[in-house]
């Protein structure tokens, strides 16, 4: 176990219990730099604004106790019990937590920047606000946290499990959470740009105007996921699974989605201009009025959906599955449609212009009854 030494001079137990004592009587704060109050009982003990400066708190029960606004760099809390302690904008950076249990604590806008959660109980904890930047919280159990407006940039919550916890309005850019829990988690207002949650479980959750560009999603659970106006540019989603996944909106610029699946999603009105959806399963998908312009579909299943007035202008559909797919309006200008599985009626109702100079082997063409006046053949 980690063991941090006390400060020279610092007070023994009785000494720092009286000094508790003589603080509330006088109406001041506690001054414990380096005090030894190592497995004592101080269950409710107001020790707010407290200066603990590097104390030894090792196995305290502090059940309870009121610690707003202490300092407590550098102090050993391992084992500790801080459960249901309240301990709002307090300062923590280089504690020791190791075993500690902080299940219900609060720690509002606390300061634990680069601080080692790990193995800490941390469930029904109020860290609204809360400076964890950098931070350890590797497999830590967060479940149902208030993390809402908390600063986790750079943390690492690598399997952690945030199933069901607030992080609306957090900043999560550049966070590890690969493999973490986030089913149900509420992400709306959430700066995800650039951060790592790969094999991560969103299922369910909550990215309405999330921002999530660059981000690393690949093989990500985000099945049942509403995300309207979020912002995806850029981002990995290969082998993602986005099943009846709310997207409505989104910015999915540039964005890589190779060999995901998004059967049954709401994808209307999103901008995928550019993305890479090869062999993407969008089957059964509502794209009304999305932007597919230059996007990358080689091979992707669109049986069943719903292209009404999308612009698929210079897209790439070769060898694309669009059976029963509605395409009224739809415009496929410049596309190529080379090997593409359709039927004829399925083309029958689109204007002209919106096929002129689409590239399509000659068997296709033939196939789905296009004129040879609106095609460019390939070469």
């Amino acid at each position: 176990m980690l063991e941090i030494e006390p400060q020279l001079g610092g007070l023994g137990r009785e000494e720092a219990l009286l000094e508790i004592v003589q603080a509330y009587r006088q109406e001041r704060v506690p001054m414990l730099d380096g005090a030894d109050l190592s497995r004592l009982d101080l269950q409710k003990v107001d020790l707010s604004g407290g200066n603990l400066r590097g104390a030894n708190l090792s196995e305290a029960n502090l059940s309870g106790a009121y610690l707003c606004g202490a300092y407590l760099r550098k102090a050993d809390l391992s084992h500790a019990n801080l459960s249901r302690a309240n301990l709002s904008k307090a300062f923590l950076i280089g504690v020791n937590l190791i075993g500690a249990n902080l299940l219900g604590a609060s720690l509002r806008e606390a300061d634990l920047r680069s601080t080692d959660l790990g193995g800490v109980d941390l469930r029904g904890a109020d860290l609204h606000g809360a400076m964890l930047v950098e931070a350890g919280l590797i497999g830590v159990d967060l479940r149902r946290c208030d993390l809402s407006q908390a600063r986790l940039s750079l943390a690492n919550l690598s399997r952690a499990n945030l199933s069901g916890a607030d992080l609306s309005g957090a900043d999560l850019s550049g966070a590890v959470l690969d493999e973490a829990d986030l089913s149900r988690a509420d992400l709306s207002g959430a700066n995800l740009v650039g951060a790592h949650l790969r094999e991560a479980n969103l299922s369910g959750a909550n990215l309405s105007g999330a921002r999530l560009n660059l981000a690393v999603l690949s093989k990500a659970n985000l099945n049942g996921v509403y995300a309207c106006g979020a912002s995806l540019y850029g981002a990995n989603l290969v082998d993602a699974a986005l099943h009846e996944a709310n997207l409505r909106g989104a910015s999915l610029n540039r964005a890589y989605l190779f060999q995901a699946v998004l059967r049954n999603a709401d994808l209307s009105k999103v901008d995928c201009a550019r993305a890479n959806l090869s062999r993407a399963d969008l089957s059964g998908c509502d794209l009304s009025r999305a932007s597919l312009v230059e996007a990358l579909l080689k091979g992707a299943d669109l049986s069943e959906a719903y292209l009404y007035a999308t612009d698929c202008r210079a897209a790439n559909l070769q060898q694309a599955r669009l059976t029963g797919a509605v395409l009224t309006n739809c415009l496929f200008m410049q596309a190529d449609l080379q090997q593409v599985q359709a039927e004829p009626e399925q083309f029958n109702g689109l204007d002209r212009g919106a096929l002129e100079e689409i590239v399509i082997d000659a068997y296709t063409g033939w196939r789905l009854g296009i004129g040879s006046n609106v095609v460019r053949r390939p070469l």
